[in-house]
């Protein structure tokens, strides 16, 4: 049954009303050893929320605090969570894509004594060494967007991901141009972790198809504006089509401009990138070049099951003018498989042993083996903490929007 908005929200601002009122009559306090913020009978515990959220590829990161807070909003107003005296809260640790930044924005994270767990990060190069922040004090990390192969081989008991990995990203895209008809390629990388990762699995994947040729290969330095002298070597290489892999962001890997100075320079071949380029602000900052663009993107398409219609639809209902796009869905699914672990530990051990080393513990360990269904079906992780039968869905720009690529199936591994 579809979730109604409005009703999460009256129940919300009841519970609000209520805390009000207990605090008033000096009910409220600390739960004691534990630090455990409570009011009344009510236990509010922590998510931390790690993204690009001021700068960087901030289309991404808005998107997915937005989905987090939607399901932190159902969870609170939910049967379980007025059963179980539950509350949950987010802090958000704006990274604006930089690894720079990765360290400090985790320790501020770590530093809030209700936490139960981290949604983040987006990009591949913060999500590492955030990670090792979160690990060294056994908090679970579930990442909505970082899709580098090698994040789930540094051996983090602690870090599991909602997204598909690109290696199964770069072959799609690879038998997808394959497919379309396509024989020579030039390719160019944003000298990023992810771009450069997914650069890589690409060329195996097209080097091991029959006919295929790379023409051209390159990369650019982060925050790159002026292509002049790339997009003359791509046009001169003549390919089939060109393969760019990076992220969209003026400030990070720029593939928005560097579509709309390809398009401005004569070179007139198809694009393909990836899910870093899958949103809406790529569309934006490449203008009418970014028609006909083709990019992949780890899910199934928001209009495939009907827990993901009801997603789109309560997310429009709490954010009027903003459409779930990018990761968003992974971010929501992340942030529930937490909060179903919360409510499991409290349920277990009560209230009280949720945000302590073993409570922790515990809910990394719930998470291990969880079995659940998430927005696109069955939801569990692997061994190493990827998401089990991940999809990636291919896409195309067509008059200013992206819609599925109709003529490209679902890829699965």
């Amino acid at each position: 049954m579809k979730r109604k908005l409005s009703l999460v929200l009256a129940v919300i601002a009841a519970l609000a009303l209520c805390f009000a009122l207990v605090a008033c009559n000096g009910d409220g306090g600390d739960s004691g050893d534990n630090g455990t913020a409570t009011d009344g009978d009510v236990t509010e515990f922590v998510i931390g929320f790690g993204g690009p959220l001021t700068d960087g590829a901030v289309g991404f990161g808005q998107g997915a605090l937005r989905a987090t807070q939607l399901a932190v909003a159902q969870a609170n107003a939910s049967a379980e969570a007025q059963e179980l005296g539950v509350q949950f809260r987010i802090v958000q640790g704006d990274d604006m894509s930089d690894p720079a930044r990765a360290d400090t924005v985790a320790n501020s994270i770590i530093s809030e004594r209700d936490l139960v767990g981290v949604v983040g990060h987006f990009n591949s190069g913060v999500t590492e060494p955030a990670g090792a922040v979160y690990n060294e004090h056994g908090v679970v990390q579930i990442s909505y967007g970082s899709t580098r192969v090698d994040l789930t081989d540094l051996g983090r008991e602690n870090f599991f991901r909602t997204c598909g990995t690109d290696d199964l990203q770069g072959p799609a895209l690879a038998e997808t141009a394959h497919e379309l008809g396509f024989r020579s390629v030039s390719i160019i990388n944003d000298s990023s972790p992810y771009g450069e990762g997914l650069d890589e699995l690409f060329r195996e994947a097209w080097e091991g198809l029959d006919g295929t040729e790379v023409l051209f290969y390159d990369k650019y330095d982060q925050g790159e504006n002026d292509f002049g002298p790339i997009v003359t070597a791509v046009r001169a290489s003549d390919p089939d089509f060109l393969f760019f892999a990076g992220t969209y962001d003026a400030l990070t890997g720029a593939g928005g401009l560097f579509t709309r100075q390809l398009r401005e320079g004569g070179f007139d071949a198809p694009i393909l990138g990836a899910d870093g380029i899958q949103k809406a602000g790529f569309i934006d900052q490449a203008g009418d070049a970014s028609d006909g663009v083709i990019a992949t993107l780890p899910g199934l398409p928001f209009d495939a099951t009907p827990a993901l219609i009801d997603f789109v639809a309560d997310y429009e209902d709490m954010f009027p003018g903003e459409t779930p796009g990018g990761f968003d869905a992974a971010a929501f699914d992340a942030a529930n498989v937490i909060i179903e672990a919360v409510f499991a530990q409290v349920r277990a051990e009560g209230a009280d042993n949720v945000a302590t080393p073993a409570g922790r513990r515990a809910i990394i360990d719930y998470i291990a083996d969880i079995q659940t269904t998430g927005l696109s079906g069955p939801l569990s992780f692997t061994d190493t903490g990827n998401i089990n039968d991940p999809v990636v869905t291919t896409y195309i720009v067509d008059e200013g929007s992206w819609i599925q690529h109709p003529d490209v199936d679902i890829w699965t591994r």
